[in-house]
């Protein structure tokens, strides 16, 4: 991964944790609203399954890296 990609991350992760935070704190603030771990926990599960995305869509396949070719895989009869 390139180093704009782990900085693009990097940025996610905080601005994920900031949002995550007040999230936290508003509803905490709030007694009529309920649960506020739970909205954490949504919020924090959220940015989890959007940060896999983000990170796996730019992983190479089949083990390669990027600007180099995959060996071709030779199968026999056997």
């Amino acid at each position: 991964m390139s180093t704009l990609a782990l900085l693009v991350v990097l940025l996610w992760v905080g601005f994920g944790l900031a949002v995550i935070f007040g999230l936290g704190y508003l509803v905490s603030r709030r007694p009529r609203l309920k649960g506020p771990v739970m909205v954490s926990l949504t919020a924090a599960m959220a940015l989890a399954a959007i940060l896999t995305l983000v990170t796996q869509a730019g992983a190479p396949s089949d083990g390669a890296e990027h600007g180099r070719p995959v060996a071709p895989t030779v199968r026999t009869g056997r």
